[in-house]
């Protein structure tokens, strides 16, 4: 006798389930897809206990007859295609006919639907797998879906189930997904009668952004668009200020369908080149519309994964959209917040002015105000002394803010400044390295840089696992200035060094390249090599730096050339060189307003 068996019908769909069916929110993701494809203009979906108990989905779509009500929950049966040729070209969200018998399979369900024009509706409960009852039953137009006891029936499944705030967690997600993916269609959802959103239509997804993403996190976000050959991008980027430390903040969808593609993500990353540090990723809601028959989406039971031909297109177009909407906003400077550390008068409400008020006290009188020349220590030649006092010419940063008064220092480190419209902080390392960053590239791409030849020679020797990081480096080195050859097996002769570095050792200044390139440290979130070393020349060289006393006119120097440069927000690691904050903001703080 053989061994092999045809598996039974229910067995079989239990085995299916445990691919398209993963936690409670993989049914709401399923349920709320079949509605959207039915033309729902509202989705409502109420949850018990995470999901694990209780999820219901109502919409006002189209609706079932009383006979595509008992087809739908067999297997592979479908209203979305008829034929092989109806894959390459998917618009609708769920097209294999899995999800209601995967569902069914695991859990206690009841189908509660009633077609456009019908004067009856029809109820369909089934348990496990099995249809209890089929019958007419009384119900508004549209869908609704009751899931109960969720993987009752495979307690090896269950337990794998997270706990409620957790699974909560990943429904609150999903339906955020779906929220953002059509805008045009009111969303409600609800955990054990408590509303958790109520979303009404709008037409623009900024609009339901700033819903969904909170209105603080919203302001910073910015509206982009973007086309190629058959290609378009549309959404909303976040500036630089609203990074997160992950990338939950990223949202992208593929003809309206929420999907995980790792690479774009990076391709989003690529296009903030040097506006933020490493290990912060920016928040972005992307919508990619290509052709469909470019697009296959049949390649994972959840359909969250893709694969496009092509994607190279997609994300050149990603990262010069991304990039060329940043250049145009100008501001990108982080406003200024206080956060008192909390106490339990903090938290009393009768206190919590006094408490605003004197957190402001405090920080004013950590402002050192210039009043008489100090010499600059170890700051460059070309300062001056001048008297601190209003600025004939506004320094203006990138025709945004403009600095009308330079006001001190803080602890010799911050340099505060008075602006129209309020105030910035600026650090004053983090700005000359921004500034020092840019000459170096300058020289670098007008083929002038200037040498400074060592009375010396000077050798480096280096272990022999960073010989390969050394020797991708030298082209550059040398066009930056450097006169670098070989001297035996791991040792090298420094001959002359870029100008800039004058009163450094071009070997210490090499030794730290190749020692935080090789540890990982030197994580810039620049484009290239070149850049990484122009941006530790920057930073090692002998400038600015913290706690450095700087001169009015040093101040106002620094300020002038940070306001020359193309990005005066970042410094070449990608941290904030200034804060900002408006007059209105302070006046709120000190309940003016």
């Amino acid at each position: 006798m053989g061994v092999i068996k045809v598996l039974s019908e229910a067995i079989a769909n239990k085995i299916a389930a445990g691919e398209v069916i993963e936690r409670p929110a993989s049914i709401v993701k399923e349920l709320v897809e079949n509605a959207l494809d039915a033309g729902a203009t509202s989705v409502e979906i109420s949850i018990q206990h995470g999901g694990k108990s209780f999820i219901r989905v109502a919409d006002n779509g189209s609706g079932m007859s009383a006979e595509d009500a008992k087809l739908a929950f067999q297997r592979h049966a479908t209203s979305k295609i008829s034929a092989a040729e109806d894959l390459d070209h998917i618009r609708s969200f769920g097209f294999r006919g899995e999800a209601l018998p995967s569902i069914a399979a695991v859990s206690r369900t009841k189908l509660l639907t009633r077609a456009k024009g019908d004067t009856a509706g029809t109820e369909v409960v089934i348990e496990g797998g099995h249809r209890v009852s089929v019958q007419p039953k009384a119900c508004r137009e549209g869908t609704i879906i009751e899931v109960r006891d969720l993987f009752f029936n495979t307690p090896a499944r269950r337990k794998f189930v997270k706990t409620e705030p957790t699974e909560m967690g990943h429904v609150m997600e999903m339906v955020s997904h779906f929220a953002l993916a059509m805008p045009q269609v009111a969303f409600s959802l609800k955990s054990s009668e408590k509303t958790l959103l109520d979303l009404l239509p709008v037409q623009n997804p900024l609009d339901r952004g700033s819903a969904v993403f909170g209105k603080e996190e919203s302001a910073g976000l910015l509206e982009i668009e973007g086309e190629g050959t058959g290609i378009r991008i549309s959404g909303f980027i976040g500036k630089p200020a609203t990074a997160r430390a992950n990338r939950t903040g990223q949202v992208i969808f593929v003809n309206h369908r929420w999907v995980k593609a790792l690479s774009l993500s990076y391709a989003i990353q690529d296009g903030y080149h040097g506006l933020l540090m490493h290990g912060q990723f920016p928040v972005a809601c992307l919508f990619i519309d290509v052709d469909p028959a470019r697009v296959d989406v049949n390649v994972h039971p959840t359909k969250q994964e893709v694969r496009i031909s092509n994607e190279s297109e997609i994300k050149s177009l990603i990262r010069r959209t991304v990039t060329e909407r940043l250049q145009k906003e100008g501001d990108l400077a982080p406003d200024l917040k206080f956060k008192p550390q909390a106490t339990p008068f903090q938290r009393a409400a009768s206190f919590q002015n006094n408490v605003q008020r004197a957190s402001y006290l405090e920080f004013l009188e950590k402002v050192a105000v210039t009043t008489e020349p100090f010499q600059v220590k170890e700051a460059p030649a070309e300062y001056e002394v001048s008297k601190n006092e209003k600025l004939a010419q506004p320094i203006s940063l990138k025709d945004k803010l403009h600095i009308t008064k330079i006001l001190g220092q803080i602890h010799h480190t911050f340099i505060v400044a008075e602006t129209e419209e309020g105030m910035i902080i600026v650090d004053q390392h983090a700005a000359h390295e921004r500034v020092m960053f840019e000459v170096l590239l300058q020289e670098f791409e007008n083929g002038r840089p200037k040498r400074q030849g060592l009375l010396m020679d000077e050798i480096l020797e280096i272990h022999p696992k960073q010989q390969e990081i050394f020797k991708s480096a030298i082209p550059f080195l040398e066009k930056l200035g450097f006169e670098i050859e070989p001297f035996g097996e791991h040792a090298y002769v420094i001959r002359a060094y870029p100008a800039i570095l004058e009163g450094e050792s071009p070997v210490t200044a090499l030794k730290h390249f190749l020692e935080e390139k090789e540890d990982g440290k030197l994580q810039t979130g620049l484009e290239s090599l070149q850049e990484e070393v122009a941006a530790l020349i920057a930073c090692k060289r002998k400038s600015v730096k913290a706690h450095d006393v700087l001169t009015a006119a040093a101040l106002q120097s620094l300020l002038e050339r940070l306001a020359a440069c193309q990005n005066p927000f970042n410094c070449p690691h990608g941290r904030p060189t200034f804060f900002k904050q408006t007059f209105l903001d302070l006046e709120k703080q000190f309940k003016r307003k």
